[in-house]
Formats: structure tokens, sequence, C-alpha cells
């Protein structure tokens, strides 16, 4: 039953692998067909390279561009289809999150095969990290550091709590000790919180914080 399983696995992945390359293919079309180059910059023709998917892999044309002036070379398609290296998006991000939290990558390329049927290897898996991490972690750092673009800092945060009896059906409070003459209840606790922030701050708010804080 196992090896049946996996067969049709396999058998299914072959078209979902062909019509991924087809859709990447036709899109990667209309980036390059749109792209403007940029000053300096010099169409040296199209090049194929090998694109590995979750479904395998498939062969992926674009436009390469050539800056003398810089020595750098440039595929518009590659940042628009947000390709990390030879890989997709959605295989990065399984080979990230396995190879983050193995302590050998050795094992997530053997979970990526058993539990995906994805093959690829440690040193893949090893590189892909490398290449991503000092990247990643410094967007950690931004987000935490920096306010994002139309934000601004905000000085104090409040946070507030409270509870109140909810009336309640006798169904409901069966099992309930309470505050009736015979111990029974009327009323179950309902909790709310509220976390906000507050950018202005008149009079009366400063008075009630001067309270609050004593």
């Amino acid at each position: 039953m196992q090896q049946l399983e996996v067969l049709v696995r396999t058998a299914i992945f072959k078209p979902a692998n062909t019509l991924v390359g087809v859709l990447l293919q036709a899109a990667a079309d209309r980036i390059d067909g749109a792209y403007q180059a940029k000053p300096g910059q010099q169409h040296k023709g199209r090049a194929s390279f090998t694109v590995s998917g979750i479904f395998g892999s498939f062969e992926l044309q674009r436009d390469y561009y050539y800056h003398e002036g810089k020595k750098q070379g440039h595929y518009p398609v590659d940042a628009a289809l947000g390709l990390e290296g030879s890989n997709t998006p959605a295989l990065a991000r399984l080979m990230c999150l396995e190879g983050a939290d193995e302590t050998s990558y050795q094992k997530a390329e053997n979970h990526l095969l058993e539990t995906g049927g994805i093959e690829v290897s440690a040193r893949q898996i090893q590189r892909l990290l490398q290449q991503v991490g000092a990247g990643a972690q410094t967007w950690q750092e931004r987000e935490a550091h920096q306010p994002q673009p139309g934000t601004q800092a905000v000085p104090i945060m409040y946070l507030s709590g409270d509870g109140s009896g909810v009336p309640m059906r006798k169904e409901e409070l069966e099992g309930r000790a309470g505050k009736q003459p015979d111990g029974s209840a009327k009323t179950r606790m309902a909790y709310l919180g509220c976390v906000f922030t507050q950018h202005k701050r008149d009079e009366k708010v400063c008075r009630f914080e001067l309270i609050r804080g004593s």
C-alpha cells in the first residue's frame, strides 16, 4: 500500500511540474517583454537554466542584461518571480523551514524526501540557508527596531483589563459556586482585555495617568 501511494504521488507530480513550468515561463515572457533596461545595461539575449520546485525541475528561459561599467549581470525575471537561486519560492521556503530546525542538513534532506517526495541534497539546503540567512536576520532586526513607512513611534502603550459577572441560564450555572445565600451562582465571570496606543494626550489624560500611577 505504501508503494502504491508513492507511485500515485509520483504520477501526479509529473503533470503538476509541467503545468508549473508552463505557467512560470508565460510569466517570465511577460516580465521580460515589459522590462525597461536601465542606463548602461545591454541585452545579451536569452539564457536557459534549470529551476527546482516542489513537484520537480523544469527549464526556464529568461533575458539576460549586462552592465559593462559595473561588470554586473542581471536577470529581471529572477527577482520578479521571487526565485532563490534556482529554487522556486515554495521550495525555498520548505528548505529553509527544514534546515533551520535540524541539527543535520542530511536529516532535512531525508525528511523532505520522505514527507513530500522532494529531492534536494543536504548541500543544496545548506547553501540556500547561507545565502538567505544574513538577509533574513537584517530584515528581522529592521522590523524590530525601525518604524514602518507611514508610522511613528508611540511613547506609551496602554494595557487595560477587567472582569464582570454576566447573568446566565440556570443550566449554564450547574456546579458553579456563587454568592447567593444557598451558595448558588446567578452569573459567570467574563473577562475583557484591551491594548491600545495614543498619539495625543490632553490634560484629562495626563491627570488620569497620574492617578493610576499613584
